[in-house]
């Protein structure tokens, strides 16, 4: 799940060494397996509350010192009212390093459009999804994308409180009719 030399070649020119270093450290992290203090919660996504839409967000509830798994989530597709999916959690204290959110997924030849994370918190977007993190399998193929939480790419960590997740489809409808079945992960230390 390491960064490829090209993507990290390419991140370095565009928001300098300082903001490689930390994204680094975080996509390292995801390869390690959650702290041993921190529980693993997992859910079936099509039994969580609310039903996935911006004003009625799937609920995972709090996340502070754990990592909340939503497995078996549908695919996004193409279409108005279809491409995004809203998920809500609540932080009861700032996260600590380490600390992300988005999905996980196994891209082919019929599922070519990735799920994509982007952050809120109200009516203001914390982190748009161009501030997300791939990670890759042993084969060089993306299987997910990620949100680091803390530490920020900005520097600090995201304040407690309550977040809108929102899991979109971002490839145009010519290029893939939908994202494969995805899990949403968010870890909270």
């Amino acid at each position: 799940m390491p960064l490829t030399r090209a993507s990290l070649a390419r991140r370095m020119r565009r928001v300098g060494l300082a903001a490689v270093a930390v994204a680094t450290a975080v996509v390292s992290t995801l390869v390690l397996a959650a702290p041993a203090s921190a529980a693993t919660y997992r859910y079936d996504c099509r039994r969580l509350s609310g039903n996935g839409s911006y004003s009625h967000p799937l609920a995972l509830g709090n996340v502070t010192g754990r990592t909340v798994v939503a497995v078996n989530c549908p695919p996004l597709t193409s279409g108005a009212g279809y491409a995004h999916r809203y998920f809500s959690f609540t932080l009861t204290r700032p996260a600590r390093v380490p600390s992300y959110a988005g999905a996980s997924f196994a891209l082919d030849a019929s599922r070519r459009s990735a799920v994509n994370p982007s952050l809120s918190r109200g009516p203001y977007t914390v982190m748009h999804t161009g501030a997300g993190l791939w990670t890759y399998n042993r084969s060089g193929v993306a299987n997910g994308r990620y949100l680091p939480l803390g530490p920020l790419p900005g520097g600090g960590v995201l304040a407690a409180g309550t977040y809108r997740l929102d899991l979109q489809k971002l490839d145009s409808p010519l290029r893939s009719l939908s994202t494969p079945w995805f899990d949403v992960v968010v870890a909270a230390s």
